[in-house]
């Protein structure tokens, strides 16, 4: 475990912006981890865990503490009948755990086909898409208590899973692993569906470094009689009205300054055109922010994370 100074954070997130960590870390066990976070305490400093850096946006200034970056890779299948029960690590690309699982013709995560990040992060953020959700599939996490050192079980319903938010995001444990259970399914059937999945995806996301969806989308049981009859029925999805169609009707599709941009393919996508700054990035989400509010009476709420000062 080498402790490196002033590392650029744009190489390890999604959206390639970023300014330097004042210190920085990759750690790939328990003990590691234990280390590191006693190595700020005793220099006084804040620290962040860092997983995939997807949903995430830095500052330009960086962060002035000490980045881990999570790179504990590894799960083990255990049979049981038609259930698969999988012990996965948090620093696990979610890719190669949905990777494992087609080649093992398990059915359950093919809402993640072409999702970035980490099993942590995805269990952290409750990651979603097509009506499912990371929460679905998880029987049970194991994290730390940063202030105890102290390792904690959490049931599925101690997770206290909900669209896009977890308990992980307010109690700042650290996840590290979870126990997942998948069905046995038509191998056939569930590649087809990941592909179709992709496909999509591939249609609605923008070819540029990004954070994903900016914002959460809203949840029709959250707003006013008003406000609904300011939204055309067709256009409500899943009892959700998406974000990007709230932002097109402002005319904001397309608003750049300077290398950030709102997608032209979606407009709940922010784009990094080719050397965007946080700040460009953070200019266009207050402008979406407020100009939703005034057309709509609408407060957007961010999916994304900060990093830094802004």
């Amino acid at each position: 475990m080498e402790l490196q100074k002033n590392i650029l954070l744009k190489q390890f997130t999604t959206f390639q912006i970023g300014g330097p960590a004042e210190y920085f870390v990759e750690i790939s066990d328990l003990e590691g981890l234990k280390n590191s976070i006693q190595k700020a305490y005793q220099q006084d400093k804040p620290f962040f865990v860092l997983g995939g850096g997807s949903n995430l946006l830095v500052s330009d200034s960086g962060f002035k503490g000490l980045v881990i970056k999570i790179k504990n890779v590894g799960m083990e299948f255990l049979e049981n009948n038609n259930q698969i029960k999988i012990i996965v690590l948090a620093g696990t690309p979610l890719a190669l755990l949905l990777q494992k699982t087609l080649e093992m013709g398990l059915t359950g995560l093919e809402w993640a086909a072409g999702i970035p990040g980490t099993v942590g992060g995805a269990i952290f953020g409750n990651s979603g898409a097509y009506g499912q959700s990371m929460g679905e599939c998880i029987n049970k996490v194991l994290a730390l208590n940063p202030q105890t050192f102290e390792i904690y079980e959490f049931s599925q319903k101690e997770c206290e899973f909900s669209y896009r938010d977890s308990i992980f995001k307010r109690n700042n444990f650290i996840i590290l692993s979870a126990e997942i259970i998948l069905l046995r399914g038509d191998k056939d059937l569930i590649k087809k569906k990941v592909v179709e999945y992709i496909k999509e995806r591939r249609m609605k996301t923008p070819p540029y470094p990004s954070a994903g969806c900016i914002f959460k989308n809203i949840s029709i049981d959250k707003l006013t009689q008003e406000q609904l009859r300011q939204i055309p029925p067709e256009k409500i999805k899943g009892g959700k009205v998406p974000v990007g169609y709230l932002i097109d009707q402002c005319g904001l599709r397309g608003k750049r300054i300077g290398d950030a941009q709102i997608s032209e393919m979606h407009a709940n996508f922010i784009i990094n055109l080719e050397n965007a700054k946080a700040a460009e990035v953070y200019q266009l989400i207050n402008l979406c922010k407020e100009a939703v509010l005034n057309k709509f009476g609408i407060n957007l709420e961010e999916e994304i994370r900060y990093l830094g000062n802004f």
